[in-house]
């Protein structure tokens, strides 16, 4: 069987309209011919502040190895930022998803994240004084992008990602690396 070992980091996020704590949920999503032989398939960093260049580095560790049977189904990331305010309250302010790269070696990566907009003047004044934003019910439209084009959304900063890939055996599948 033809291996996959993601090996990198959760770097930082940058240039988010909240200026409260931030922190990341991540899922690695991959499809029925891979299995997961070691690591965690999802996880959470710790919170932090923004600096003063909306810089949040989280440094968070990702390794996460596969076998996989056949490349349909290549492995994504699925990126999920909230903010922790001063009261304890957390809500979702970006989504963003990409794709793990499949050429072997060093990879920085920076994954535009967005949100779904306030559609009425009602939650645009609820937003406004309570806080919170819009979230989603199926997060398979993050990474599927199915009937995602039925949604409003707002670009909302974005996370930097450093992946090294090592692959193995995967030219049995026609692909070779030279």
């Amino acid at each position: 069987m033809a291996e996959l070992h993601i090996l990198g980091q959760l770097h930082s996020s940058s240039h988010f309209s909240e200026n409260s704590s931030l922190f990341c949920r991540y899922s690695f999503q991959a499809g029925s011919n891979w299995t997961v032989v070691s690591g965690f398939s999802e996880g959470q960093t710790l919170s932090g502040k923004p600096e003063h260049s909306q810089i949040v580095i989280w440094s968070h560790p990702l390794d996460i190895h596969f076998v996989t049977k056949g490349i349909q189904g290549w492995p994504k990331i699925v990126l999920q930022v909230s903010c922790l305010d001063s009261l304890g309250r957390s809500w979702i302010i970006g989504y963003g998803c990409c794709n793990v790269p499949i050429v072997p070696g060093c990879h920085f990566i920076q994954v535009p994240c967005w949100l779904p907009a306030p559609t009425t003047l009602i939650d645009k004044v609820k937003q406004y004084f309570i806080g919170g934003s819009h979230q989603l019910l199926h997060s398979d439209i993050i990474d599927l992008g199915t009937d995602r084009f039925k949604l409003r959304t707002l670009s909302n900063g974005s996370i930097k990602l450093v992946l090294d890939i090592i692959v193995r055996r995967f030219s049995q599948f026609g692909l070779e690396y030279k």
